[in-house]
């Protein structure tokens, strides 16, 4: 016998090929091959008591507060740790139980189900005022650069007329269509838009709805205006919201939050509920990077965007060249690549599906690499 401590990250299905386990088997095994946290905001004394004793029996572990188990502490928080196999037990167990145990039952039921390859989309922005001036583009060497990145390997480009960036002004509808209107009719001459998805960044109606006629397939609204979901059913189109505190002209420099995963989850909430209400079924989630959140917030909503995936809708992140970067590493915009590619990286493995970019190519060779790093399990 040889003994060999292989990577855990390495792909389950893969490693078992070289082992044979019967069908059966390795679709029970499967679930038992990661081990999950769910951290529990609130939980009272009897019901961390009765879990605690649950989640043992199943093979599973409740770390609790050191006085839960002799009833001192009436409310504190707990961390739930077990596999797949061991939450469905689990959440049988709970959903006869009380003290709010029937609400984790449904909570370890949902999906969390990541995406098995990202898609990158590349942005592109027609005006003066971006932030990056390297995503800056006109009409006339526009059409390269968006043939360049679908030939990179974007999926999606996002064309932008607006500037979003902290502090800046909306310029108006007139002014808007004014920048976009040519190189929307230019990618729609040369059919550009049967190459790749495109996306107009924009929450003005007449300005969507003309790209819209253009071929163009997404609605990318930061304003999360529910309103516009109307336009996306027209079109059988796909609707992206994002989540913002206050507005680009007014984000605070000290965004405050009671609960910032909590509230961002219930701001979802609400607007899927009225989204679909419409009609609109196509939704994407942006939770927002850089819009009314610290370096720190930024960094703990990648970190923990798995939460997200309850919701079984695409998540889109943009956290390319953003201040999140200068913030732990000072660096000029043109120097934040590395940084870009690093928070995109974890985006996708946390759960992301759509990566919003200025550097396609860099992050098509990222991808590449990291697909390759997952095929590679076994040596023999």
């Amino acid at each position: 016998m040889k003994f060999y401590k292989i990577n855990d990250d390495s792909d389950f299905g893969a490693v078992c090929k070289a082992i044979s386990p019967s069908v059966a088997g390795l679709s029970l095994m499967a679930k038992k091959s990661h081990i999950n946290f769910i951290f529990i905001d609130g939980i009272g004394s009897p019901a961390a008591n009765i879990l605690k004793q649950d989640a043992l029996s199943v093979g599973a572990e409740l770390v609790t507060h050191k006085d839960t188990i002799l009833g001192r502490e009436e409310s504190s928080n707990a961390l739930l740790m077990g596999t797949c196999a061991q939450f469905e037990i689990l959440a049988e167990k709970e959903k006869l139980q009380d003290f709010g145990l029937k609400e984790l039952a449904k909570f370890l039921k949902l999906n969390f189900k990541k995406p098995k390859k990202p898609q990158i989309m590349g942005v592109v922005n027609i005006n003066d005022d971006s932030f990056n001036a390297q995503s800056r583009i006109n009409t006339q060497n526009g059409i390269a650069r968006i043939e360049a990145m679908i030939e990179q390997g974007a999926e999606y480009i996002d064309l932008g007329g607006v500037s979003s960036r902290p502090g800046s002004e909306y310029c108006g509808k007139e002014e808007e269509f004014r920048r976009i209107k040519d190189i929307i009719a230019e990618i729609y001459r040369l059919n550009l838009h049967e190459k790749a998805k495109f996306s107009l960044d924009s929450f003005d109606e007449y300005c969507l709805e003309y790209a819209l006629d253009h071929g163009f397939k997404m609605i990318n609204d930061i304003t999360a205006n529910v309103n516009l979901a109307a336009l996306a059913v027209k079109y059988d189109c796909e609707y992206a919201l994002m989540h913002m505190q206050n507005s680009p002209e007014n984000m605070q420099l000290d965004p405050k939050y009671d609960d910032l995963i909590d509230e961002i989850d219930k701001f979802f909430e609400s607007k899927i509920t009225q989204i679909r209400a419409i009609g609109c079924k196509k939704i994407v989630l942006d939770v927002g990077i850089g819009f009314g959140k610290t370096a720190e917030h930024n960094l703990l909503l990648i970190k923990h965007l798995e939460h997200f995936l309850h919701f079984d809708l695409p998540i889109l992140i943009g956290a390319s060249r953003k201040s999140v970067i200068n913030h732990y590493f000072k660096s000029e915009i043109s120097e934040r690549l590395p940084g870009s590619l690093y928070l995109h990286l974890k985006a996708y493995e946390n759960g992301a599906q759509i990566i919003r970019t200025h550097d396609v190519h860099e992050h098509a060779q990222m991808f590449a690499m990291h697909d390759a790093m997952k095929n590679i399990n076994l040596w023999r």
